[in-house]
């Protein structure tokens, strides 16, 4: 049982580190780069056809001869567009001022065109839209979320400006025009802030979920469940709409989303698909996050395709503690198991099984819970079972230095121990000049003890001559087991006269305690004799002759009638 509470107190001490690391953002980051990870591992998914993207690139930037383009060029492009019928145009491009030629051309599709969306930028130094789109309510956010590492892994569904309006964002507003057409509207389930949309729910995020800590949660954000990147996205070239080389099918009844994947206009954001950092071709164009998100809201209504969800904090904390717990319970199972193996090798050998294999299922459930739409933490608990099981392997070290150098029967230092500690003070002695005295006990008659009362009364008589020996002397000196009913006391820096009245009050004391020896020559109780030597005596030049001399004193109390104390001479 004391090893079960040993193992709780472990795995609780390391879960609260662990959890107190968590506070401080210690593993944020690396929660956020394992996130992108199982982004990118997830199966590819099918091409999304009910959002288009008209793509305008470099090259047909070049084709076209402006930038920005001219408002003629974008009033031909959304009236050839809507032309075909799609059920929202998303336009990603700002345009609060005129580029001539054909302003008047641009504000007449402006006031003609109800399902066109134009985007503004109200976080941080903000960007208006059209005023004509503005006064028609004809606008949406295109500000994104970047976490600490600049990567998009929230999408913003909207905010709620000074004055008080909300504000929606432009995937949101798409999707929303979207799935009116399938007759499909939002609710707001209660108090709870969770939106009930088609065949799923939209939960708001909060700034612990997941692997963040203390995250801006402003206005209501989404964790991005991205689809993929630009290929998982139908597309058409902004000249291939100019030129009437689109099919009507490809943009019928359609989301149709603008914008710029030309790399001079420096329009690319890193998302997890971004692994190095200084490739800009890794990073996605603004206008594919915004699909994404539209293909997030969208899917999850008509298709049951589901939200990234997480747990509650205490979840996680339970989450953290079941891992600490079990790894090192199963470390110390393992190490119990292979108990006659070398002990350093099995120490170290059980703590990397331990560390290795759990971590490999950690990783792999935590990708496995993603696949089901769930994300978890998997580098707090790493980390908590990790200091647990080296805690828990130290123990065990610990523990069985301990076994082996105390005695199993009367909790004393065994003579292994003693001869080690002997050693140790011998040197010190001679290195400081001091003296060193020992003590050699034997339990008188304790063969006619055992006789008369049994084994198990013998071995419970030993138990309290270690107790009795213990409490007789200081912290510093050392109380052993030194076989069968013998026991020897070192007692460093300590004259002869000393010792031999240390001996006596360990004899005194145990006769005290009064426990019956009928069969004993000595008197009616168990007592005990002891014979004292000093390494300043002559003729102590070594350890052996310190143990000689005071063997030969113990003899000697024996033979004069027993419990008593003997000096060598």
């Amino acid at each position: 049982m004391k090893w079960l509470w040993s193992l709780l107190l472990v795995a609780f001490a390391a879960s609260g580190l662990t959890i107190g690391a968590t506070y401080l953002k210690a593993f944020q980051l690396f929660e956020l780069l394992a996130f992108d990870t199982w982004v990118r591992l997830l199966p590819l998914e099918a091409k999304e056809n009910r959002v288009v993207v008209v793509t305008i690139s470099e090259s047909d930037i070049n084709e076209l001869g402006q930038w920005p383009l001219s408002d003629l060029t974008l009033s031909q492009l959304i009236t050839k567009i809507n032309q075909y019928q799609p059920r929202a145009i998303g336009l990603d491009i700002y345009r609060g001022l005129p580029v001539k030629p054909g302003t008047a051309e641009l504000e007449a599709v402006f006031r003609s065109t109800p399902n066109l969306i134009g985007v503004e930028k109200a976080i941080g130094k903000s960007v208006k839209t059209s005023a004509i789109l503005e006064a028609q309510g004809q606008t949406a956010l295109a500000d994104v979320v970047k976490d600490t590492d600049g990567k998009i892994r929230r999408g913003l569904l909207s905010i709620e400006l000074n004055d008080g309006q909300i504000q929606l964002g432009l995937a949101t507003i798409l999707a929303l025009m979207y799935l009116e057409a399938e007759g499909i509207e939002p609710e707001l389930k209660g108090d709870t802030g969770i939106i009930s949309i088609g065949q799923t729910e939209l939960v708001p995020f909060k700034g612990n979920d997941g692997g963040y800590v203390r995250a801006d949660d402003g206005g209501i954000q989404v964790l991005m469940n991205y689809r993929g990147k630009e290929d998982n996205f139908a597309q058409i070239s902004i000249l291939e709409v100019l030129n009437d080389q689109v099919e009507e099918d490809s943009i019928k009844d359609r989301i149709v989303l603008i914008g710029s994947i030309a790399e001079s206009l420096h329009d690319f954001l890193p998302t997890p698909y971004s692994i190095n950092r200084a490739n800009q071709l890794e990073d996605l164009p603004g206008v594919f996050i915004h699909a994404n998100l539209t293909s997030q809201i969208i899917s999850g209504a008509l298709d049951g395709r589901g939200s990234i969800k997480t747990i509650s904090e205490f979840e996680e904390w339970i989450w953290i503690f079941t891992w600490a717990f079990s790894v090192s319970l199963s470390n110390l199972i393992l190490l119990n198991c292979q108990c006659n193996s070398r002990q350093i090798l099995l120490i170290l050998g059980s703590t990397v099984l331990s560390l290795v294999i759990p971590g490999i299922v950690l990783m792999g459930i935590g990708y496995l819970l993603f696949l089901a739409g769930f994300w978890l933490p998997v580098i707090s608990p790493l980390f908590s079972l990790t200091l647990s099981t080296i805690t828990i392997s130290w123990y065990y070290n610990q523990s069985q230095t301990k076994l082996a150098s105390i005695d199993s029967l009367t909790a004393i230092p065994n003579r292994r121990s003693f001869e080690a500690f002997l050693q140790q003070k011998w040197g010190e002695t001679e290195k400081k000049q001091q003296t060193l005295s020992l003590v050699l006990c034997d339990v008188d008659f304790f063969k006619k003890y055992n006789d008369t009362y049994g084994h198990q009364a013998g071995d419970s008589c030993l138990q309290e001559v270690a107790k009795v020996l213990a409490k007789s002397v200081r912290n510093s000196d050392l109380v052993a087991r030194y076989g069968g009913e013998e026991f020897v006391v070192v007692l460093p820096n300590t004259p002869p006269e000393i010792a031999i009245v240390v001996a006596q009050r360990i004899c005194d004391r145990l006769k005290s305690l009064s426990m019956p020896h009928i069969n004993s020559e000595a008197g009616d109780y168990v007592t005990m004799s002891c014979g004292v030597a000093n390494s300043n005596f002559e003729g102590v030049n070594s350890l052996e002759e310190l143990i000689a001399k005071a063997d030969k004193a113990l003899y000697k109390a024996k033979a004069q009638g027993r419990d008593r104390a003997v000096l060598a001479k």
